[in-house]
């Protein structure tokens, strides 16, 4: 509260020019006609009284302009930068704010929730473009709700699954011969480091698009070969869409994510492996222990990108049909013939889950005090 009451008794830089854009606005929608749910009467004492709020301080504001043009660098001696006229153009711009919000909440909140209400309710396709919005996103609420939880079971289970299979990858990307090894290890350190290569090689290299493709139909084929008297439903059943979609996106952001690890593993000061070593530890132990927890640590923030980037990259995946948002939102182009408010009402949805996951990866950073560094992520 003392903070607040700092704030409010405070000046503030650019007063008139945020104001004006609010009372722009206050006088926009005070001029807009009332809806269903609005309390303010149109052509009301109410509605006009902040009308001539808003108006009055887009006045002052284009008088201080006025000043302040033609007395440009005089501006700190003028009538407007007198105490008392600063302290009332404060005062006015908080009254004004007052005014914005109440018709913000009026003519813009409520007005919005009354068009979602007469479109949910309607019988027939509205024809204002918001409303169709409204209409087909409600008509289709079901194979929504469907498609939002899939796309993040295979965010979130496929990310979970790429980090498991990304640790095992880093430790072999990251194996170097040295001299005191002996053939066989100095052999198979440059084996697993060259299959890392490649894998990460392969991946990064080619579409998810088409790497889900390959999963998919390259999984029917063995089953096929396997199993002759198999019918295709029966296939089906065993080798799901969803299951052919998770590893897929597992393979993929295996392979972003091992060189997100490998990028925290060389963020961390060499004088820990140092420390460890000095104190006994093997450098298996001293990986383990001391450097990879820290990458980790550094990574948290790259790892939570690739999580968000896996959400709108599991789009592509309804090539193969598994039933995800954007799948979703082409089956119910198909009931309805009709494809830009999906397609919008869609853009929207994944906007919603990108920033819910965003604050949720903050918050978790936060939470672990992990710096933000430059370590590589996805695409």
């Amino acid at each position: 509260m003392r903070r607040l009451a700092d704030w409010v008794r405070r000046d503030h830089r650019y007063v008139y020019l945020g104001g004006s854009v609010l009372a722009a606005l206050g006088v926009l929608f005070a001029l807009r006609a009332p809806s269903e749910m609005s309390f303010l009467p149109e052509n009301g004492a109410a509605q006009w009284l902040l009308l001539a709020v808003c108006a009055a301080y887009l006045v002052l504001s284009a008088f201080a302009l006025l000043v302040k043009l033609t007395h440009w660098k005089t501006y700190d001696a003028t009538v407007m930068k007198r105490p008392g006229a600063v302290r009332f153009s404060r005062w006015f711009s908080y009254g004004m704010t007052v005014a914005f919000v109440v018709l913000l909440l009026d003519r813009g909140v409520l007005a919005l929730a009354s068009a979602v209400d007469m479109s949910i309710s309607a019988d027939s396709k509205p024809q204002e473009f918001f409303s169709q919005m409204v209409y087909y996103a409600w008509k289709g609420r079901s194979f929504y709700a469907r498609g939002i939880v899939y796309t993040v079971e295979l965010a979130l289970f496929g990310t979970a699954i790429a980090f498991v299979l990304a640790v095992l990858v880093v430790f072999l990307r990251i194996q170097t011969p040295d001299r005191r090894d002996n053939d066989l290890v100095r052999f198979l350190k440059t084996i697993s480091m060259g299959f890392a290569k490649l894998y990460i090689l392969i991946i990064r290299g080619t579409p998810m698009m088409v790497q889900g493709m390959i999963v998919f139909f390259g999984g029917f084929a063995i089953l096929k070969a396997q199993h002759p008297g198999m019918s295709t439903t029966e296939i089906n059943a065993i080798w799901t869409t969803f299951n052919a979609g998770l590893i897929t996106i597992s393979l993929n952001s295996t392979a972003y994510l091992a060189e997100v690890l490998r990028g925290g593993i060389s963020a961390v000061d060499p004088g820990q492996m140092e420390a460890a070593r000095s104190l006994g530890m093997t450098n298996w132990k001293a990986m383990l222990k001391v450097v990879f927890p820290q990458a980790v640590k550094n990574s948290i923030p790259a790892i939570g990108n690739e999580f968000i980037i896996n959400i709108k990259d599991s789009s592509v995946l309804s090539a193969i049909g598994l039933f995800e948002l954007m799948y979703a939102t082409t089956s119910i182009i198909g009931i309805y013939y009709v494809q830009l408010p999906l397609l919008i009402v869609t853009a929207i949805v994944y906007l919603i889950l990108t920033y819910l996951s965003s604050l949720l990866m903050n918050a978790i950073s936060a939470k672990l005090d992990a710096p933000v560094r430059e370590i590589p992520s996805s695409n």
